[in-house]
């Protein structure tokens, strides 16, 4: 591999854009295709975040995009009957944002296609190869932290 460059960023993009294709395709064979990979993703952090009031704030921050955009998301969420926004008693101007029955059983059907899929890209794949990417990927996203901390082009 000397002399040659290695491309990460490629690579990374090329493996998102291959499982979420993947994904995609069983969620529409399961016929909830109103679900796009990104609210399966925000699904999956409210049903984690359940015993904890979620609002919009925490959603951009914990996928790292811009306010405008969760704010179309939610909206777009709610309209679809997965979420809903509540008023909390503490503070009349904010609203903590929770899954409805309909989105709670949305997750839990993406959920059991998730792991297959997970089961599926780890197949060959040693504990210790995987421990590697695990911490590669780590300081990979470390160095797109810092970089964006130092005003960085990244």
């Amino acid at each position: 591999m000397k002399g040659k460059e290695h491309h990460v960023g490629f690579e990374i993009r090329r493996l998102d854009h291959m499982i979420s294709r993947n994904l995609e395709a069983q969620v529409k064979a399961a016929g909830i295709d109103e679900i796009t990979l990104m609210h399966g993703w925000i699904i999956r952090y409210l049903y984690d975040m359940r015993e904890q009031d979620v609002f919009q704030r925490d959603i951009e921050k914990q996928f790292s995009i811009g306010r405008s955009t969760v704010t179309n998301i939610i909206q777009l969420m709610e309209k679809k009957g997965l979420i809903q926004r509540e008023f909390v008693t503490q503070d009349a101007r904010l609203k903590k944002v929770t899954l409805t029955p309909k989105g709670v059983k949305s997750h839990e059907t993406i959920e059991k296609m998730i792991t297959a899929l997970n089961q599926k890209l780890l197949k060959g794949i040693r504990e210790e190869e995987l421990s590697v990417f695990l911490e590669v990927a780590g300081k990979i996203r470390e160095n797109i932290q810092n970089e964006k901390m130092e005003g960085g082009i990244l």
